[in-house]
């Protein structure tokens, strides 16, 4: 008997699980170490075997390359500065467990987006269970910052897995009305745990994203959408970019207290990005790796830990290479998804343009965001597979 590995259903969808599960879950979080090893393993197994079904597939796709060589280049610059390039080796493996599944079973995706939206799903459950147990996590004000969270390091980081669930949530009601029995207790779970952690930027951004996808007009929403990127890129040049900078910019300071009503330090912020923009000018080109804690403390700002912005980070991490190379997956992501009409793809762009607006304040997960902008990039494949067509 002969098995059509790109006709099974079961073996992408443990695949997709596997990835969201140890996309989400922090090791020490859940307390036993030989579980998060297992994951961690199985993932790694997982991503042997897909590459094992590319190479003899004998083909990729041109961004699958472009990626490759993103991974890639970190990987040698954190060698080479001495950063943490094991943990990116593991970052690359999953970034290629994801993006070559979709390759290989990109005639047959509605199994993936099965997959994936119940191992997201499972961790914010899992993450709400944690708190309900374990109040003292969020009912005590100095435990904010604990680094025992299952969907993070610490409350903000969040608030990526929680929006990557609702728009897979989101995406699976196209596939079948039943997945709207998942859709409900997922959603109010995405609320009620960055309100109950304290995470305003989470909390306010999921609310966001959900009146987005309520506007019932498609064209008002594509509207809202566009004018939501281009705040977020007005924003990245005029503010972040700029550093402690922006305090003597007349335009930045208008901006940022009459229009936007904040505090020009953004709670430190502009200082962590003035500390960034002075690192990155001492290698421009290169980067310096994938830091890890102690190496941020030590060349950088210690108000807290990293840029706390994500194009500030790909410019840390491999310099103008990797920076580049980013811009060309968001846009790319951004363009497939709106070469689509219909209301999947709305949620997709939706969730794009929110997790940009977030990283101008964090620097989110490499997986969980080139995982939203790989559903982007094979959205038009999947709206061809949707049945009933979405309209």
């Amino acid at each position: 008997m002969q098995i059509r590995l790109r006709e099974l259903s079961l073996l992408p969808c443990g695949l997709m699980m596997v990835f969201a599960l140890q996309a989400s879950i922090v090791p020490l979080a859940i307390e036993m170490p030989m579980a998060s090893y297992g994951i961690l393993a199985l993932m790694l197994m997982c991503s042997v075997v897909v590459l094992y079904f590319i190479v003899r597939q004998r083909t990729i796709t041109r961004t699958d390359l472009i990626v490759i060589f993103f991974l890639t280049f970190i990987a040698l610059s954190s060698f080479a500065h001495g950063t943490d390039g094991i943990h990116w080796v593991y970052v690359g493996f999953s970034v290629c467990l994801i993006r070559f599944t979709f390759n290989f079973y990109q005639h047959h995706l509605t199994p993936l987006i099965v997959g994936l939206t119940l191992g997201f799903s499972v961790s914010v459950f899992l993450q709400l269970y944690q708190l309900v147990t374990q109040p003292d996590l969020w009912m005590i004000a100095e435990n904010k910052e604990v680094t025992v969270y299952i969907l993070g390091g610490n409350y903000n980081q969040m608030g990526s897995r929680l929006l990557v669930a609702m728009v897979l949530n989101l995406l699976c009601t196209r596939i079948s009305k039943l997945f709207y029995i998942l859709l409900v207790p997922t959603v109010i779970s995405c609320i009620a745990i960055p309100l109950m952690v304290g995470s305003m930027t989470a909390a306010t951004s999921i609310l966001l994203f959900l009146l987005m996808c309520l506007v019932p007009w498609p064209r008002l929403r594509r509207m809202g959408i566009v004018a939501l990127l281009v705040f977020v890129a007005l924003f990245q040049l005029l503010v972040c970019f700029n550093g402690k900078g922006i305090e003597n910019s007349d335009l930045a300071v208008w901006f940022v207290e009459d229009v936007l009503g904040k505090d020009i330090t953004f709670t430190n912020r502009t200082h962590m990005w003035d500390s960034a923009l002075r690192i990155i000018i001492d290698s421009p080109l290169w980067g310096y790796g994938f830091p890890d804690k102690d190496w941020y403390l030590t060349h950088m700002s210690s108000f807290a830990i990293g840029p706390h912005n994500v194009m500030l980070a790909m410019l840390i991490y491999g310099g103008v290479v990797t920076f580049a190379i980013y811009l060309y997956i968001l846009v790319r992501s951004i363009l497939q998804a709106a070469g689509v009409h219909g209301y999947g793809a709305d949620v997709l762009l939706s969730g794009i343009a929110i997790i940009s607006l977030m990283q101008l304040m964090e620097v989110y997960s490499v997986p969980i965001i080139f995982a939203l902008f790989l559903l982007a990039e094979y959205y038009p494949q999947l709206h061809s597979q949707l049945a009933p067509p979405d309209e």
